[in-house]
């Protein structure tokens, strides 16, 4: 079998699935006559890997654009991927659990070597698959990633998540806030449409927790990260909170997004990308899970800094199972009826309040 030199990674999701994958990305670097690993994403994820120094070449599919463009635009876009991508590599790793990239990836790109998950029988066009029947169930995603490894000889054992800031970003986040502040988000799920709010926790819980963790720790201010369309929900709180409020939903590049996190006393949010962001910077969070388990989708490698807080005792949850979830779910009680209350003696178990009373350093260089 020829040697691996060239590797195109597939991964068209979400910020979370991204930084799952980089345990897998770095640990391919080790392979001994590896040159190159490019990657082919989603358009949202690309500044993810940015400054990453294990990824040479990204590539990114706009399919929301597609969804409204022309069909010439779109036959142009995918030609133009075709020529750049075609006969230049030795290996697919195809984390999209769909056909049509390991399809693609033989008949028009002449990748020999094609590897993924067999999930649904979906792996057909793949030349070594693992089988997936449950979806990510049993164990954390990242592990599964890092099981495909073992299809091309890697045993992955260094599996933590890394996000590489850049210096200026670090800069401008010390110019934009100055003092002590908690980090929220009070978005999430933008993956799941118009059942977003099934991964939300309550504005109103955020409020009163958010004043409950201001009698214990000292701090000025609040930062409210998110995209364009939760700018809604950070005023929503604004009304609620008797301290400035910095309402930033949307008007953020993700290295600032980062930067503005890395320097942040503790990050508050909902089940989503940016936690696994937080995460992999060693911010201190408090993350609320409803329908999705903690244990295969949750703050990675487990922390005593990185809290998931879930409603115990709910025989329904976690529900959402070979990617599916129940949207006829009327009460949401996994998250509406998970009280600020509970949340509070759940972090007074875990012994929570010393990190942070911890002095966060300047980054500005």
């Amino acid at each position: 079998m020829r040697s691996i030199r060239h590797i195109l990674v597939v991964q068209p999701y979400g910020i979370g699935d991204a930084l799952f994958m980089t345990p897998l990305l770095r640990a391919l670097r080790t392979l001994p006559t590896v040159e190159t690993v490019d990657l082919l994403l989603g358009s949202r994820t690309e500044s993810v890997f940015q400054n990453n120094p294990h990824v040479d070449q990204i590539f990114s599919i706009d399919k929301e654009k597609w969804h409204h463009s022309k069909s010439c635009v779109v036959i142009q876009d995918l030609l133009s991927l075709w020529k750049n991508l075609r006969g230049r590599y030795d290996l697919l790793i195809d984390l999209s659990l769909q056909r049509e990239y390991g399809f693609f990836g033989g008949l028009f790109l002449q990748i020999p070597r094609r590897i993924g998950f067999n999930f649904k029988k979906r792996g057909t066009f793949l030349t070594q698959s693992l089988p997936l029947p449950h979806g990510f169930h049993g164990a954390h995603a990242v592990d599964f990633y890092c099981e495909l490894g073992k299809l091309i000889g890697l045993e992955i054992e260094d599996r933590f998540l890394e996000f590489y800031l850049a210096d200026q970003d670090r800069k401008d986040a010390e110019q934009m806030i100055q003092g002590r502040y908690l980090a929220v988000a009070l978005g999430g799920g933008e993956s799941w449409g118009k059942d977003a709010f099934f991964k939300r926790w309550p504005v109103d819980h955020f409020a009163e927790l958010i004043s409950k963790i201001k009698d214990r720790v000292e701090f000025e201010q609040i930062v409210i990260l998110g995209s364009s369309g939760e700018k809604e929900l950070g005023e929503r709180i604004e009304e609620k909170l008797s301290f400035p409020v910095h309402n930033l939903c949307g008007e953020l590049s993700l290295g600032l997004c980062a930067a503005l996190l890395e320097k942040s006393l503790l990050f508050l949010a909902n089940d989503g990308g940016l936690v696994h962001l937080a995460h992999s910077l060693h911010v201190p969070l408090i993350a609320f899970f409803g329908p999705v388990d903690p244990k295969v989708y949750g703050p990675y490698p487990l922390s005593s800094e990185a809290l998931a807080v879930v409603r115990e005792n709910l025989p329904c949850r976690p529900c959402y199972f070979r990617f599916r979830y129940n949207s006829a779910c009327v009460d949401r009680e996994c998250l509406s009826a998970l009280t600020p209350e509970e949340v509070l003696r759940f972090l007074d178990q875990k012994n929570f309040w010393p990190i942070l009373c911890k002095e966060k350093s300047s980054f500005a260089s």
